[in-house]
């Protein structure tokens, strides 16, 4: 006999009204989507089992897959998209009543936790008083999210609960909710006490361990935070730091761990860790480093300011200019013209002639246009662009042709720096010609770019593009936004580019949409 989630006679099961196509289509949706889940949770108010538990495998799919952050959205999703007329009487329905025996524990404590973001207050406290049975640590990210509860009575439960939790042999879960309870700090509705106990708590040195295998977790605010906490506790030396900091990918933990490693440095410490700080891949951390060398070195830094001189970031080589002023070295351009002519780390050398350099420097570079490697072809297009772009465009608008799409990207970013209005028909038959997509792209983004009233004919072209979506969707776009802007650039067509609109409308107009023509028509009709 079905257990009825309802108490009234007449049928009020959500999902029993859903088309089973409907149904079909969200739980066999091939990618997680953060939005379904609301939707998908509804399907457990059905008269079927087989339903049931087949919504609660999907569920615990879905639930897994996210990370401890985007579970806390979720909170807001439900209360945006979750009806309040599941029921006339939540505040005598249990959440138990969603659950079938044959579900497994980890599908029936999603669903609970599920069930504690619910809009309804009765309903929530049922849902956390049930979670609080469970001690297995998969139920203190709902408990701490409602620590952060509209309603007080269930904001103090959940705390009352979660502190009950704040213990060594808990830490493990803990760390893992790291980014849950720095969120709840920063809250409003928060008094900050469970913080404070869990900063306590991982203070210890029993706690170390813990977090120091929270800073291998695959998500990246709890290695941050992790590293945030080792650091407040002071239970490790900078050895053990620099350790971090060569393992770490990301920026952010990056940098907060080298402010901690740099911040009160002593001479023979930094003389250790330089060789490893200085080939840091993130230029921020580069630029400290070398301030920080010359700050403590000033009369030997000179041969490792020219070294930064040639380095792949611009901000490094900037500073490094900026630092050997100090030291009266201010001719730069003879010595990246010493490491072109001797073709040592060309791509530095390259980009900051470029930097220094004098229009008549071009022709130093523009051989490396041909070069085999990208970055050395790039390199000369920016130094190019740098130097003297408004009179070396037919370069550029060569390599928008080029085979290698970040070449081609170069070259179109550099147009987009000078004048090329004079050059529409040339990208213009470039674009029917050129065999390579990105080509096609990067000319498509030029073409919709031009001024505004011969832009407008490319951008009409691209939009009924039916055959290619990408040049469809720019023309598009840059149609929208051409409409938009209208009223903010008040040049004045001339008469061959209004025959020029009238001509395009012709021709694809029948292709837009009736409004669409009419709007053109209206704006080119002041000025006939």
């Amino acid at each position: 006999m079905i257990r009825r989630f309802f108490k009234k006679k007449q049928t009020l099961y959500p999902a029993d009204s859903y088309s089973k196509e409907y149904i079909e289509n969200m739980l066999k949706a091939s990618e997680y989507e953060l939005t379904r889940i609301p939707t998908i949770f509804s399907f457990l108010l059905t008269s079927s089992d087989d339903l049931k538990i087949r919504t609660a495998k999907v569920l615990y799919e879905y639930v897994i897959s996210l990370n401890i952050l985007e579970l806390s959205k979720l909170d807001n999703l439900f209360r945006e998209r979750t009806s309040l007329d599941w029921s006339y009487d939540w505040r005598n329905e249990s959440p138990e009543n969603l659950l079938l025996p044959d579900m497994s524990d980890d599908e029936k404590l999603i669903i609970l936790g599920l069930c504690s973001f619910h809009p309804n207050g009765y309903f929530r406290e049922k849902a956390i008083h049930l979670l609080n049975l469970d001690d297995s640590g998969k139920e203190l990210p709902y408990l701490l999210i409602r620590c952060n509860d509209w309603v007080t009575e269930i904001r103090e439960t959940a705390k009352k609960y979660v502190k009950i939790r704040l213990t060594i042999k808990n830490v493990n879960h803990i760390v893992s909710n790291l980014p849950l309870f720095f969120k709840l700090k920063n809250t409003k509705r928060n008094d900050n006490s469970v913080f404070e106990d869990v900063v306590q708590l991982l203070s210890q040195k029993e706690s170390l361990p813990f977090l120091d295998e929270g800073t291998k977790s695959d998500f990246t605010k709890i290695r941050y935070f992790c590293y945030q906490t080792i650091i407040y506790s002071k239970l490790v030396n900078k050895e053990i730091l620099i350790n971090y900091l060569k393992l770490e990918k990301e920026p952010h933990p990056r940098l907060l761990l080298f402010n901690e490693i740099i911040g009160d440095i002593s001479v023979n410490e930094f003389k250790n860790y330089y060789p490893i700080l200085k080939k840091d891949k993130f230029p921020m951390i580069r630029a400290k480093v070398l301030e920080k060398y010359y700050s403590f070195f000033p009369g030997e830094s000179v041969l490792e300011l020219e070294s930064a001189l040639l380095d792949k970031s611009g901000t490094i080589r900037s500073i490094a200019r900026f630092l050997l002023k100090k030291q009266n070295i201010t001719d730069f351009a003879p010595f990246y013209i010493r490491m072109i002519n001797s073709e040592q780390f060309l791509r530095g050398a390259i980009l900051g002639l470029g930097e220094v350099g004098k229009k008549e420097h071009v022709q130093l570079i523009i051989p490396f246009l041909g070069n085999l490697n990208v970055s050395i072809v790039k390199a000369a297009i920016y130094a190019i662009s740098m130097l003297d772009g408004e009179n070396q465009k037919e370069y550029f608008m060569r390599l928008l042709d080029h085979k290698q799409e970040g070449v081609a990207n170069a070259a179109r970013k550099s147009l987009t720096k000078v004048y090329y209005n004079d050059m529409k028909e040339q990208l213009s038959n470039l674009f029917k010609e050129t065999k390579y997509e990105h080509t096609k792209y990067n000319l498509a983004l030029l073409l919709c770019s031009l001024s505004k009233w011969d832009a407008i004919n490319y951008i009409i072209e691209f939009y009924v593009n039916t055959e290619d979506t990408v040049i469809s969707d720019i023309g598009r776009k840059n149609f929208v936004k051409w409409i938009g802007n209208f009223n903010r650039i008040f040049d004045s067509p001339t008469m061959n580019q209004i025959e020029a609109i009238k001509y395009t409308l012709a021709k694809y107009g029948r292709k837009l949409e009736k409004q669409e023509v009419k709007d053109i028509e209206f704006y080119i009709k002041g000025f006939q």
